[in-house]
């Protein structure tokens, strides 16, 4: 007998998926980059402007938490997955001592409460840790967070007041687990064909 695949799993397989791949110094200056292009990419997708402005604060979040592990003059990874209604963005780092955030972190709930679902990986044998984002557009795939995960929202949200204050330092780069207030403010996203780019 033939197994038959469930059609909501063939219309997965079918999916086009994009890749778009980007490399940055490992360095508090170019994270912006990688919330450039989270936010571009998020609204290729359609998502809401708040959609987009929580991803992009959980592309900074991954970012900072390895960057304090980052091997001096090293890169951070990048890979952006665009699959039908759903964006993937996964970002690693060489680290001599490579380490992410304990499930139970404080850390864990902001990055879930942000994108939805997180992944990481630790490669000891490579010194190489990874974190893995991935974000559903609400109007299609609507999220319930826990209330922990409301308050732990709201919390990161009230700290950084929007108002995207740099960080200080590389190694010493502070991130939620810090109280620190980084990234947030306008998505930057401009309308479609406006041709203007975000900073």
């Amino acid at each position: 007998m033939t197994d038959v695949p469930d059609n909501a799993d063939a219309a997965r397989d079918d999916q086009e998926m994009d890749v778009v791949e980007l490399g940055v110094p490992a360095r508090t200056a170019y994270v912006s980059v990688l919330r450039t292009t989270a936010a571009a990419l998020a609204a290729r997708l359609d998502f809401t402007l708040d959609e987009i402005e929580d991803l992009r604060i959980a592309v900074d979040e991954a970012s900072a938490l390895l960057l304090t592990q980052a091997v001096p003059g090293s890169q951070l990874s990048c890979r952006f997955e665009l699959a039908g209604d759903e964006l993937t963005v996964s970002v690693s780092v060489h680290s001599r001592n490579p380490r992410v955030p304990a499930r139970n972190s404080f850390a864990w709930t902001v990055l879930t409460a942000l994108a939805g679902h997180v992944d990481t990986l630790v490669q000891p044998e490579h010194q190489r840790a990874t974190v893995t984002l991935t974000k559903r557009g609400e109007a299609v795939a609507p999220t319930h967070p826990s209330s922990a995960q409301v308050r732990a929202l709201d919390d990161v949200r009230n700290q950084r007041g929007r108002d995207h204050r740099p960080r200080t330092g590389e190694a010493g780069a502070t991130t939620v687990e810090g109280n620190a207030a980084s990234a947030g403010g306008s998505t930057g996203v401009p309308p479609r064909g406006s041709g203007a780019v975000d900073q």
